[in-house]
């Protein structure tokens, strides 16, 4: 991080000549003046902040390759999603890699969300991706046969779950509110789990 020492000093110089200038100068009280110098320290050390904005804990490499994968495994979810016939279901595919897009782009705008989002980027898009994928091995076969039709449904089911959970994370990414997150996350592995559906 660069060093802002500089930066301070040039602001306590500002405040000072405030005043200066206000208390000896211009006749205002001490307590006036007092408070004039430190509006100018408060204002100076805002305009350098903006001129020397805190860089990313996450180092260059690291947010490159997060986002290089998480743009490989959204181009996977949506190959997938064009092998499937069922309108609906394309509907609910086309609204998670939006949100993903979306979350992507957020990441890339604010590194520092890449912390709170590198779970949604590995396990979750991975289980997204398997999810999809065995609905459209499963609804490409002719047979009707019930334990078929179970499994689309838990997979459907588990898409509508995704929507949400993508949705929320991007909203919480937007908002910078990690309240709840890792609650959430767990339960959405649990249940992934439960419905048979995050495993190859």
């Amino acid at each position: 991080m660069k060093d802002s020492s500089p930066d301070w000093i040039v602001s306590g110089i500002l405040a000072a000549a405030a005043f200066l200038v206000t208390f000896i100068f211009a006749g205002f009280g001490f307590a006036v003046s007092l408070v004039i110098g430190a509006l100018f320290f408060a204002g100076g050390a805002c305009i350098f902040r903006v001129r020397h904005p805190v860089q990313s804990e996450v180092p260059l490499p690291d947010l490159d390759s997060a986002l290089q994968e998480g743009r490989r495994k959204l181009s996977d979810i949506r190959a997938l999603g064009k092998k499937i016939q069922v309108a609906e279901t394309c509907e609910k595919i086309e609204r998670i890699t939006v949100s993903i897009e979306r979350i992507l782009a957020e990441i890339k705008r604010d590194p520092a969300d890449l912390k709170r989002a590198r779970q949604f980027l590995s396990y979750y898009l991975d289980a997204t991706i398997t999810i999809i994928n065995k609905y459209a091995t499963l609804s490409s076969q002719s047979v009707n046969d019930r334990s078929i039709a179970e499994s689309l449904a838990r997979a459907e089911r588990m898409l509508d779950t995704l929507d949400q959970a993508f949705g929320k994370q991007l909203a919480r990414l937007l908002s910078n509110d990690v309240m709840d997150l890792d609650t959430e996350l767990s339960l959405l592995e649990k249940t992934i789990h439960l419905e048979g559906l995050g495993d190859e």
